[in-house]
């Protein structure tokens, strides 16, 4: 007996069933080496398990402070990111999951963890005098106010691809990411 990843994806059904003993080894090897994009396999799972929203926020979040911990050096000497080692995927990107995390998410345990994370992350932020005084200038409008990452995080919204950060409307009304298209002329 052993949950079926598919009715886990698509159902959000995690009762154990009946499965082939190859089937259950195979299961239990990729519980926590294959990575599944959720959002992809069933984005309207996000619309039916609050948890789940509730955990690709945080994980949003996490990507945010990433991209601005990065550069301060406290940050790195107060070991931030190895609170999340064990999940390197979560650090680098908002979109996978393993069947082990869904699990997590499910029991309830995994909210808390990243809830932890993120308010510690905060706490970083608030105190630390490079991060709290990072202000970026939106590439699309340029107009101010400065985007403050931390404080507009309701306003601004990220690039997926480069983490590039600008004002929330900007990047709607915006076909491509000025910043990898810099960066894509640079290139060439």
């Amino acid at each position: 007996m052993h949950l079926i990843p598919a009715r886990v994806l698509h159902n959000w059904d995690f009762k154990p069933r009946p499965v082939a003993l190859q089937s259950y080894e195979v299961i239990i090897y990729l519980t926590n080496k294959q990575y599944l994009n959720v959002e992809q396999l069933n984005p309207e799972l996000f619309n039916f398990v609050e948890v789940l929203r509730q955990v690709r926020a945080l994980r949003e979040q996490i990507i945010l402070y990433k991209a601005h911990f990065v550069q301060c050096s406290r940050a790195m000497q107060e070991g931030l990111f190895l609170r999340l080692r064990s999940r390197q995927h979560f650090v680098d990107t908002s979109k996978l999951y393993t069947l082990h995390d869904l699990l997590e998410i499910h029991g309830g345990g995994l909210l808390g963890e990243l809830t932890g994370v993120v308010s510690d992350y905060r706490v970083h932020q608030e105190t630390c005098e490079t991060c709290s005084n990072q202000k970026f200038v939106c590439a699309v409008c340029s107009a101010p106010p400065a985007i403050r990452p931390f404080t507009d995080c309701f306003n601004i919204a990220q690039c997926y691809t480069c983490h590039g950060v600008l004002h929330r409307e900007c990047f709607n009304r915006s076909t491509n990411c000025p910043y990898c298209t810099a960066s894509l002329i640079c290139e060439i």
